[in-house]
């Protein structure tokens, strides 16, 4: 019973109750996409923040599947305290809990992927009473073998600008060295070397500080991104809010209007009849 009235409040968290404060929303984050070969395990990461404390009592966490054919979602996974994996359907018995709740991990992993797999699963947080935000999708692909993607060529076309780099430092620390080692004898030549290499190591040491802060930027700019959204979300939830106040005051004043008017006719019709009675005083 008590898991019910949690899915409820949980099911109710998308929605702006009239006269009833709003909390802060919850924020999911997980990738666009995952890829996995037919057959074996996959990871679908969903990590989540609350701005209320997180404990194993006040989480729940729903998994559904939503297929790339037209179809009826299904339900994937539900934790509250403890897992509790489906026990019926195509996801019997290829699901199993890998998150953990302190650490703000709602992760679940798939076992033995077959193709029927592939599609958008969405995970829906919800910290008691921190039930508003935006639930996380990912789509999955279930492939015959694994394809290169994006991030496999990024790591490629840095392994190799590392190689040429190390290549060119090879041939110009081998050539130094034959130099230096013409001139072993000459403190000056040896102070240079060493200078060298100190301004090599600082350039070096420079460049990655830059390439931290360069990862460091992005990272940012895509959170703020993600709260620029999320308040624009926000303010037209309150301005559909306001304007069904206005609608609603605008149907009372009319009424009050209508009612008034009624009373001021029945005046008007009672002021005749005296009148008339008045005048003609045979008139019971």
């Amino acid at each position: 019973m008590y898991r019910t009235w949690l899915q409820f409040l949980a099911l109710l968290g998308g929605f702006a109750v009239p006269g009833v404060l709003r909390v802060g929303g919850m924020e999911v984050f997980m990738s666009n996409e995952v890829e996995a070969v037919n057959g074996t395990e996959v990871r679908l990461k969903c990590t989540f923040k609350s701005k209320h404390p997180v404990s194993l009592s006040s989480v729940t966490v729903s998994w559904n599947f939503r297929p790339l054919a037209p179809g009826d979602e299904e339900s994937v996974f539900y934790y509250q305290d403890t897992a509790y994996p489906p026990t019926e359907g195509r996801f019997k018995g290829h699901v199993v809990w890998s998150g953990d709740i302190l650490r703000q991990d709602a992760s679940i992993s798939l076992q033995d992927v077959p193709f029927t797999f592939n599609g958008t699963y969405t995970c829906q947080v919800r910290n008691l009473p921190d039930v508003h935000g935006i639930n996380g999708e990912v789509t999955l692909r279930v492939v015959h073998k694994v394809s290169v993607s994006e991030i496999g060529m990024l790591a490629v076309a840095i392994g190799a600008a590392i190689a040429i780099v190390l290549v060119v430092l090879g041939i110009f620390v081998v050539f130094k060295y034959r130099k230096l080692n013409r001139h072993a004898n000459t403190d000056l030549e040896l102070q240079e070397r060493e200078l060298q290499e100190r301004e090599l190591n600082a350039r070096v040491l420079e460049e990655r500080e830059l390439n931290g802060r360069v990862i460091e930027e992005r990272e940012l700019n895509a959170r703020v991104l993600e709260e620029s959204e999320l308040n624009a979300r926000v303010l037209e939830e309150s301005e559909l809010n306001a304007r069904v106040q206005e609608e609603r005051e605008l149907n009372a004043r009319v009424q009050e209007e209508r009612e008034l008017n009624a009373r001021v006719l029945e005046e008007r019709e009672l002021n005749a009849r005296e009148k008339k009675e008045w005048k003609d005083p045979t008139v019971c």
